[in-house]
Parts: C-alpha cells; sequence; structure tokens
C-alpha cells in the first residue's frame, strides 16, 4: 500500500510539474507572439519612415519590379516585416518547446532541427553573400550600361532608327536605356541564383540548371550572329527602300502615272512608296533565310528555302505578268478613248433619245457632260475587254490556270451580254415606234383609247424585249421561257374574256341580223 502511494505521489507530483511547465510554455507562446508582432511592425514603421524603403528598393534595384506609371508600393517594408515575424516566431516556439522539457522533443530540437541548423547556418551565409554580391555587381553593371548609353545617346538613335513613318500610328514611347539596364541587372541575377543555390549545395536544382545554361550558352553565339545578320540587314533594306522612294518621287513616277488617265485605277496608289517596300522586302527576305540558317533551325530553314525556291521559280512570271497588266492597261485605256471618240462622232449618243430614254440623257456628271454617254459607256466596254485578255495572259504566265480559266469564260460571255443589250436598244426602240404608232392611229378617230393602247404597245414590247435578252444571257433559261408563256396566256386569255364579254351585245345583235339577212334572200329566190 505504501509502495502505491508513493508511486502516485511521484505521478501526481510529475504531472503537477508537467501542467506548470505546459503553461508556462503557452504563456511564452503568447508573450513571444505578441512581442513579435510589435517588433515586426516597429521595423516596417522604420523602413517606411521617410520612404526608406522605396529608396532601398531603387538602390537595389527592385524598381524595376513596378511598371511605368504605376504608384510605388511598400513591398520591402512588407516583405522584411513578414520575414523578421516568422523568425521571431520561430525562436518563440524553440524556446517554449525548452520550457516542456520533454526528452523527445529536446532531442529532435538538438539532433534534428538545432544541429541541422547550426550545421547550415555557414552555407546560408556564404550563400547570402553571395547572392548579395551578384546584386551589387548587377546594380553597377546596369548603372554602368546606362549611363554608357545615356552619354552616346544610343536610345535616341535607336528610337530614331525604329520609328514609325510620317502618316502611321505612333507606337508607345519606351525608355530603350532603361530597358537594356533591366535587362543586363536580371542577366547578372540569373547566375548570381546559380551560385546562390550551388553554395547550398542543393544539387537536385543546380545540376539541371547548370545544363540549361550550357546549352544556352552554346547557343548565344548563333543568337548573337542572327541578331547582327537582322539588325544589319533591316537598316541596309530601309536604307534602300528610302533611297528608292526618294529617287522614284524626285523622277516623277507619280506624275507619270497620273498623266496616263488612271485616276480610277490607281487614285490611292503611291506608286513610288510601293516601289520602295518592293525594294525592303527583296532585300529583307534573303536576310531572314541567312538568320534562320545562322540559327540552325533546320525545319524552319527547310521550309523557307522550298517556299524561296518556289518564289524564285515564280518571279520571271509575275514580272511578265505585271509588264503585260500595265501594257494592256496602258492599251485599253487609250483603245476605249480612240472608241469613244469615233462612237461621238458618229452619233452613237443621240441613241438614248431615240429609243426614249431622254431623263437618262439630261442628266450630267461634275464635268457637264452626259453621265450616260454611249460612246464613254462603249469606249470602257472595250478598255475593259482588252485589259481582260491581257490579265488572262498574265494569269496563264503565272502559272494559274484556274483563274486564268474563269477569266476567259467571262470574256466568251461578253458577246452574249452585247447581244442581249442590243436586243434591249431594238426593244425599246421598236416600243416608241409601235407606241406612237398606235396613239396617232386612235388620234384620227378622236377616241381617248389611243393613250392606253399605245403604252400596253410600248410596254408589252419592252417586256418581251427584257425576256429575249433574259435568254440571251441564259439567265434562268426555263424559269424565264415558262414565265413569259404563263404570261403571254394569260395576257391573250384576259384579252379574249374582256373582248367576249364586252362585245356580247355586239356579237348577238350582229348574229340577228344574219338571221333576218337568210329568210329575205329565200323569198326573192
Amino acid at each position: 500500500m505504501e509502495t502505491v502511494t508513493q508511486s502516485m505521489v511521484g505521478f501526481l507530483g510529475a504531472g503537477a510539474a508537467w501542467v506548470v511547465k505546459f503553461f508556462l510554455a503557452i504563456l511564452i507562446l503568447i508573450l513571444g507572439w505578441f512581442v513579435s508582432k510589435i517588433i515586426a511592425r516597429i521595423v516596417r514603421q522604420i523602413l517606411i519612415t521617410e520612404d526608406f524603403d522605396q529608396r532601398l528598393g531603387r538602390m537595389l534595384g527592385l524598381d524595376a519590379l513596378t511598371e511605368a506609371g504605376e504608384r510605388p508600393k511598400r513591398r520591402l517594408a512588407s516583405v522584411v516585416e513578414t520575414v523578421v515575424y516568422y523568425i521571431l516566431l520561430l525562436i518563440v516556439v524553440i524556446i517554449a518547446l525548452e520550457v516542456l522539457g520533454d526528452q523527445a522533443i529536446r532531442s529532435v530540437l538538438q539532433e534534428n532541427i538545432l544541429g541541422k541548423l547550426t550545421l547550415a547556418i555557414p552555407k546560408i551565409l556564404k550563400a547570402t553573400l553571395v547572392l548579395v554580391g551578384g546584386w551589387i555587381v548587377a546594380l553597377v553593371a546596369k548603372f554602368l550600361v546606362m549611363k554608357g548609353m545615356r552619354k552616346l545617346e544610343l536610345g535616341e538613335k535607336l528610337d530614331k532608327a525604329f520609328a514609325a513613318e510620317e502618316g502611321a500610328e505612333k507606337r508607345e514611347k519606351r525608355d530603350v536605356t532603361e530597358s537594356f539596364g533591366n535587362f543586363v541587372f536580371y542577366f547578372i541575377i540569373m547566375f548570381s541564383l546559380l551560385a546562390f543555390l550551388e553554395s547550398l549545395e542543393l544539387q537536385a536544382l543546380v545540376d539541371p540548371l547548370k545544363g540549361m545554361f550550357t546549352k544556352v550558352f552554346a547557343y548565344v553565339p548563333n543568337l548573337i550572329s542572327a541578331g547582327v545578320v537582322l539588325v544589319l540587314g533591316y537598316f541596309l533594306a530601309r536604307l534602300a527602300e528610302r533611297i528608292t522612294t526618294n529617287f522614284a518621287m524626285a523622277a516623277g513616277v507619280n506624275r507619270f502615272v497620273e498623266g496616263m488617265r488612271f485616276e480610277t485605277v490607281l487614285k490611292s496608289l503611291n506608286i513610288a512608296r510601293i516601289l520602295g517596300t518592293m525594294v525592303f522586302l527583296v532585300i529583307m527576305v534573303p536576310v531572314l533565310g541567312v538568320t534562320f540558317n545562322i540559327l540552325d533551325l533546320p525545319v524552319i530553314t527547310g521550309a523557307f528555302g522550298t517556299m524561296m525556291n518556289g518564289v524564285a521559280a515564280s518571279v520571271p512570271g509575275i514580272l511578265a505578268a505585271f509588264i503585260l497588266m500595265i501594257i494592256g492597261l496602258i492599251a485599253g485605256r487609250y483603245l476605249g478613248d480612240f472608241v469613244a471618240q469615233i462612237l461621238q462622232d458618229v452619233g452613237f449618243d443621240v441613241l438614248l433619245s431615240r429609243l426614249g430614254l431622254e431623263r437618262l440623257e439630261g442628266k450630267a456628271d461634275d464635268s457637264g457632260r452626259s453621265a450616260y454617254s454611249l460612246s464613254r459607256v462603249g469606249g470602257n466596254i472595250v478598255m475593259a475587254v482588252v485589259v481582260l485578255v491581257f490579265m488572262m495572259e498574265g494569269f496563264r504566265l503565272m502559272h494559274l490556270p484556274l483563274i486564268a480559266d474563269a477569266v476567259d469564260r467571262l470574256i466568251l460571255y461578253l458577246p452574249n451580254v452585247l447581244v442581249a443589250f442590243v436586243v434591249l436598244g431594238l426593244g425599246f426602240y421598236l416600243a416608241r415606234v409601235a407606241g406612237e404608232m398606235a396613239q396617232r392611229g386612235f388620234a384620227s378617230d378622236g377616241s381617248f383609247e389611243g393613250d392606253i393602247v399605245g403604252l400596253v404597245i410600248r410596254y408589252a414590247i419592252i417586256v418581251f424585249a427584257f425576256f429575249m435578252a433574259f435568254d440571251q444571257l441564259k439567265i434562268a433559261h426555263s424559269i424565264v421561257v415558262n414565265a413569259f408563256t404563263i404570261l403571254l396566256g394569260t395576257v391573250g386569255l384576259g384579252l379574249a374574256l374582256a373582248f367576249g364579254l364586252g362585245a356580247k351585245d355586239h356579237a348577238g345583235e350582229y348574229i340577228e341580223s344574219l338571221k333576218k339577212r337568210k329568210p329575205s334572200k329565200r323569198k326573192e329566190s
């Protein structure tokens, strides 16, 4: 019994001691959390005072993380506050666990956490020094690069070289010097991070990064060579473009084109600028091919080479087609003007009044001439036919048989259009003549039905002419024929019914008169 009592006393004493330690540890945790929060807040307030954190951030190059025009934020102060808070909180937790005095917890703290942390402190200090040194080197390099570029005015020169042309939309202005400085800064920081990880002996992260950087650096000479070739080629192409454009404008290419009376076709085109753009493309396309070859991109290089071979093989045909099109435009314009002048001299424009279309002839354009001059219409048709013929041959030279065949079919269809217009013209002429004859015939009797009959005959002939024109154009042949048949049958049936119902009494009287004549003839016989 005494043994049990002693055991119970010992157990209760140990339990009471552990409870005291537990509450003491809880009290330490609460007080430590409160103190950690206060100290972290004090550190933040010190950094915020007089914008110390922002000035320090600019010194460390952290302002590059903020976009231009964005209001600076208290990022550095918040980060330092969080780090200080969690470090102090970790110390408080360790002290609280030590106060508990549990052997298992103490062994874990001493052997696993504190022991490893003690061994890692030199590595952490070394890695921190490496990172800080790399950061300082990056800041110095950024400062030197920006200072040198501003002294040599390289940023302004690059802005002028890549500036938009007059009349084009201006791009958003950027500080090229600062962009180059940021690039150098982060380039050095990237290697500092690699050295930082290697100082911490994190080989699982360092080895893949080393392999990646090895491949990147092996490819850097290709990138530099390709960049130099591309930049030099671009400047050369831009220089050649400006020289060609200015030379063409000085030679009067635009005035020559305007003098060829192609204002309706080439009204909004700047031929000199087009020639300059063509020269730019002729130079830049081979430069791109050389750039892809230097970059050692076999897939893109092969596809680009195949495309360039096809383009090179098509260039003679394209040039020949272009020259042929120019000849066609010139020949069509002058031949059309010649035909229009001949038609005007023979009085072709008078046909509008002869066809009863005086209203069209009365309208005039800005120059005072009739807007519907048949001579000009004929000249434009001749020009269109000549241009289409040359266009068809140009498409054949460019090895585009489908488009050439389509133009060929269009040319073969033009006679149908011409015949349809002739049929319409004859229809309008005959309609006018027949209507006037009907009106004059009824006018001699003094009846008012002459105007109605004349209009009916006139529009009937016009409708008939339109049906013939549609049939000649081969537009829905079966529908046109059926519609005309139905219309003609309907009109005939309507006339028959109207005549039959309207002349019923006269027909009855005529038949009665015939009946009366027969008995009288029999009596006489």
